[in-house]
């Protein structure tokens, strides 16, 4: 009697836990785009005649997240990207440490950091490289970047 009330136990405290974690928005209304607008260029030159429709560009981008919030927690923060309503986008990025290089496709979020979360703010600048279907983006496609945290419990 007593392992089936263990197991009955073990159960019920499964059944409680939360099978998802609650994603917040984080700020990060301070980063900016280093150098200008990205504009998007053919990959490589087509023959005469032919449309190139594979369109890569590159850009830096100083990202300044405010965490403040979050202060002597930890958690895992993601960078996201909508779907986007004209076609698939392909984003990566290498970052000079503080957070993690990585790549994503519109629709997706991807992990760029995960530990304590010990100061008001995570900064780094990411090297951003963009490619997209040219024959689906729409001329003045904004891409709708930002950051989510999931905290671990405390």
């Amino acid at each position: 009697m007593k392992d089936v009330r263990l197991a009955f136990g073990l159960a019920c405290a499964l059944v409680t836990l939360p099978v998802f974690a609650q994603a917040h928005r984080v700020d990060d209304s301070g980063s900016q785009v280093l150098g200008g607008p990205l504009r998007l260029k053919p990959i490589t030159p087509m023959p005469h005649g032919q449309l190139a429709t594979a369109l890569f560009g590159q850009t830096s981008v100083l990202v300044r997240l405010d965490v403040a919030p979050w202060k002597g927690r930890r958690g895992r923060i993601y960078m996201t990207l909508p779907q986007q309503a004209d076609g698939q986008v392909v984003a990566s990025w290498g970052t000079q440490g503080r957070l993690l290089p990585g790549s994503l496709r519109s629709g997706e979020r991807t992990l760029v950091y995960a530990g304590p979360i010990d100061s008001d703010a995570l900064e780094d600048t990411l090297r951003l490289s963009i490619q997209a279907d040219g024959r689906e983006l729409a001329r003045d496609e904004q891409l709708a970047f930002s950051f989510e945290i999931d905290l671990d419990a405390p």
